[in-house]
């Protein structure tokens, strides 16, 4: 039994078994000898889906200005590694955060690469802050590139109206196609949001946000994977 014991080893080395018809003198005489050939069917593991978080503005691009930040700033110092830490709980899906020294607008538009570049399986979430003259405008929403919001922006309008409260205007949806970087995910047939969670220039918002920034970030990584974080 040496040779068989070997091969099993190997076989074990290597993350499989390897099977082989024993020799002659590698069994014993029996009255009765049947060959039988196993074969061992292995399914083909299913890939994990693929989230990608892309933090607004950069490169340059301030974004939004208001209570003595900007909105790239925001996004990159306090947002982002909320988000990324709950990231690293989802077991189901692989999320994974956008080159935050880049700016994503830039790079598709500019450069041909950024959108032009994302794989089609993939799943676009973009983060921003609005920003208004005007003292009244308050709450976020979820812009949506289909005019029927998916369960992901349903659930994702469900974490905004908890933490910050919805933008009178439009209610927790906006649906646009005259975004030039979301129409290259949207003419690539990229599935995608670009949530606004509340305004940058609004107090009462900004207040909010910090205040449940933690829960904030959960909430997001929660309903974009469609999985309970424990």
């Amino acid at each position: 039994m040496k040779k068989l014991t070997t091969l099993l080893a190997l076989g074990a080395i290597t993350g499989g078994l390897a099977w082989a018809q024993p020799s002659k003198a590698d069994t014993t005489p029996a009255k009765t000898t049947t060959a039988k050939t196993t074969k061992k069917v292995t399914k083909k593991k299913k890939a994990k889906h693929h989230y990608l978080l892309v933090m607004g503005h950069g490169a340059g691009d301030p974004g939004a200005r208001g209570q003595g930040t900007t909105e790239a700033t925001f996004m990159r110092q306090k947002l982002m590694p909320k988000l990324a830490k709950y990231a690293k709980k989802i077991k189901k899906s692989h999320v994974t955060i956008y080159n935050p020294i880049h700016n994503i607008v830039r790079d598709t538009l500019v450069f041909h690469k950024g959108s032009y570049k994302i794989k089609k399986h993939t799943t676009v979430i973009m983060f921003h802050l609005d920003a208004t003259t005007s003292a009244y405008a308050h709450g976020g929403h979820v812009i949506i590139h289909k005019r029927k919001p998916t369960k992901r922006d349903v659930k994702l309008r469900k974490v905004i109206k908890q933490y910050v409260g919805l933008n009178p205007a439009n209610h927790g949806y906006s649906f646009r196609t005259n975004l030039r970087n979301c129409n290259v995910l949207r003419k690539r047939g990229i599935d995608y949001s670009l949530i606004e969670t509340g305004f940058i220039t609004n107090k009462s918002d900004f207040k909010h946000i910090n205040k449940h920034l933690d829960q904030l970030a959960k909430g997001y990584v929660e309903a974009i994977a469609n999985e309970k974080i424990k």
